[in-house]
């Protein structure tokens, strides 16, 4: 999604970001200036995202004549690895994610300069700066291979290129542990089925043309850097793809019959019995809204309210039997679940392709794999443009849902009460955000922070996070402000005035325990100001995400604060409708959080949040090689609360 983020990973693959499968180091060995802080350097400390310097850069011509432009992209890509460069030497950037950001960059530049010595430098910095097992199997690789294949032939065509490239790359993943690496195999092996110039250049003209039309000439860091990644997958990355989809689909073979290890955190979910000793405990959902049908007997209900079309109890809300609901014009709006109003496709079908989407993440191959392969391939124009920015918003449509039935599984004591969003989703908004918008959705966050406590709701999930940085970047998209600085301080007051309102609303309950996902970028939520993961307060959890093994998923976000971590993994759960599916992502992690806290609060009602926190974190199981994280453990919880503790 482009603006309000959901906190669970995409389930269609997008084409143009194949340079993240081929980023690779090698051990430090040149004779290259290191940019790292050296003792007695003077450099400005960078200590959230919004200190980060911010350049733009002068254009003419589409992005495609850009792209095709040699002069004029190796002009525009010198600037920009100048300055990148500029800011490692003058600036200390103390999140190490956003650091990895930056040498990912130069690494990418240079690969596409041919620069291979340079690349080789700056990957292996990548190198250092990994700490989950996963990126780290999976670095190096291809660059390598690529390095010893250029040395036969610099036709990336050429029999003896692709032969060499191809040994190598096998012998060097071949070694690397296949429970490590699987889904990474299977995304490029996937990738594979539908990638083409003709999809890749459709999809510039359509999705990064109007971006390019919104900056009128004056591109930023970021999409300077988005067109980088392009050409290095346009030069790069299409001929190399199908070889090296090749290699991983013999490593994927000769394990087929390898057995997938036992969960680790199926042993640790807990049921409440029906007839246990306790009492009904509201849960809030705050996201997209949720299917309330297939929740029927666990339901809240506002008993001051009938379905006749009218604010009964007076509170500003109509027909709100179950929850509330905001439009996306931040005002009151009627319903349990989020609009999909002017989809063109039939929900069916997306849900359809979600299905499929899935199937193809497990490296499931069939008929309807296939078909759905082909047609994305075929995808072009605004046809292409239509079906990227409707399936992103189909999948926050049913997020809420699926996020429900996680928080409420095995509690038949868990009453839910539905706090429904409708989120911004065109990547270039129709209206650009305003100060008033800001602040009559900082109301909206009092407002819901005001029905929950009335609703005496105990626990509230929060699978998504706000951020400065989106605002700034809707801003950008519509050219609203006569220059960046006024955009830059625009966006910080509307953020201001919504992050003031949601530390109201989980301040004015304190009875309340609020959890929330970290975010998926592996990153820092104190660095990026996230909202609420990135908040301090102590009825606040903020969750992180780990698989079925207790390792830490490869994308998720990180913090001081963020101590408790779940599964997050493809996590099996209900869409609207009914049907069953897998998602990943924190915002799987923290409802499985939110759902165990409810279970404590259904069996000791009398315990305050902190109480809460503390006996699932001293029952939680360490995360190996992680001081001081934790992996909550519902069953030991709860066996522990009924012995007293």
């Amino acid at each position: 999604m482009a603006h309000y983020k959901f906190l669970s990973r995409p389930r269609c693959l997008v084409p143009c970001l194949l340079v993240l499968i081929f980023l690779a180091s090698l051990p430090n060995s040149h004779a290259q200036d290191s940019l790292r802080l050296k003792s007695g350097d003077k450099r400005i400390p960078v200590k959230t995202a919004d200190d980060l310097p911010r350049h733009t850069y002068k254009v003419s011509g589409t992005a495609l004549e850009i792209l095709n432009d040699s002069a004029k992209f190796e002009t525009l890509l010198d600037q920009r690895i100048a300055d990148l460069r500029s800011d490692l030497e003058k600036y200390e950037i103390q999140d190490t994610a956003t650091l990895r950001e930056y040498y990912e960059a130069l690494v990418t530049a240079y690969r596409t300069k041919k620069d291979f010595q340079s690349a080789e430098y700056f990957s292996s910095e990548v190198l250092q700066l990994m700490t989950k097992a996963e990126d780290k199997a999976m670095h190096g690789h291809s660059l390598l291979a690529t390095i010893a294949a250029y040395k036969v032939s610099s036709d990336l065509r050429d029999p003896k290129f692709i032969e060499v490239f191809k040994k190598e790359l096998k012998e060097r993943v071949s070694k690397q542990p296949i429970e490590l690496i699987r889904d990474r195999l299977i995304a490029l092996r996937t990738q594979a089925g539908y990638i083409s110039r003709e999809l890749i250049e459709s999809s510039i003209v359509n999705s990064v043309q109007p971006l390019f039309d919104a900056a009128q000439g004056e591109l930023s860091g970021d999409l300077v850097g988005a067109l980088t990644d392009l050409k290095y997958t346009l030069d790069w990355g299409l001929p190399m793809i199908p070889h090296a989809a090749e290699v991983y689909g013999e490593i994927l073979d000769a394990h087929a019959n390898v057995a997938k290890r036992e969960s680790k955190w199926e042993p640790r979910l807990v049921e409440l019995a029906s007839d246990a000793q306790a009492q009904p405990v509201p849960i809030a959902v705050w996201d997209s809204g949720v299917d309330v049908s297939l929740f029927e007997n666990n339901l809240w209900r506002n008993e001051a309210e009938t379905a006749n079309s009218k604010d009964d109890d007076g509170n500003g809300f109509i027909d709100d039997m179950h929850g509330i609901a905001f439009g996306l014009d931040r005002y009151p709006a009627v319903g349990p679940l989020g609009s999909l109003d002017g989809l063109r496709r039939n929900l069916d079908q997306y849900l359809q392709f979600l299905k499929v989407a899935e199937e193809l993440q497990e490296g499931i191959n069939n008929d309807q794999v296939q078909q759905y392969q082909e047609f994305r391939r075929n995808l072009r124009g605004e046809e292409l443009r239509t079906f990227n920015e409707e399936f992103d918003r189909v999948n926050t449509y049913i997020h809420g849902t699926h996020v429900a039935s996680i928080a409420l599984a095995g509690n038949p004591f868990a009453r839910l009460v539905h706090v429904t969003e409708n989120w911004p989703w065109k990547e270039i908004p129709d209206e650009a955000p305003t100060i008033e918008l800001g602040e009559r959705w900082g109301n909206n966050m009092r407002q819901a922070g005001d029905y929950l406590r009335k609703a005496n709701v105990r626990v509230v999930n929060m699978s998504w996070r706000l951020s400065r940085a989106i605002f700034l970047e809707m801003l950008e998209n519509k050219k609203f402000g006569k220059t960046p600085e006024e955009r830059v301080e625009l966006s910080r007051k509307i953020f201001k005035s919504i992050r003031d309102g949601l530390e109201d609303a989980i301040r004015s309950s304190p009875d309340t325990l609020f959890v929330c996902g970290a975010g998926n970028e592996d990153n820092d939520v104190d660095f990026e100001e996230y909202i609420p993961a990135g908040l301090r307060l102590p009825n606040l959890l903020t969750i992180g995400a780990v698989n079925d093994q207790d390792r830490f998923a490869d994308f998720s976000s990180t913090g001081k604060n963020v101590v408790l971590y779940a599964n997050g993994y493809r996590i099996q759960g209900k869409i609207p409708g009914g049907q069953a599916s897998t998602a990943s992502g924190t915002s799987m992690a923290s409802p499985q959080v939110a759902n165990l806290a409810a279970k404590i609060l259904a069996l000791r009602p009398d315990l305050r949040p902190a109480e809460v926190i503390t006996l699932m974190r001293d029952n939680a199981d360490p995360v190996l090689d992680q001081p001081g994280r934790f992996i909550i453990n519902p069953k030991k919880t709860i066996e522990a609360l009924a012995k007293g503790g």
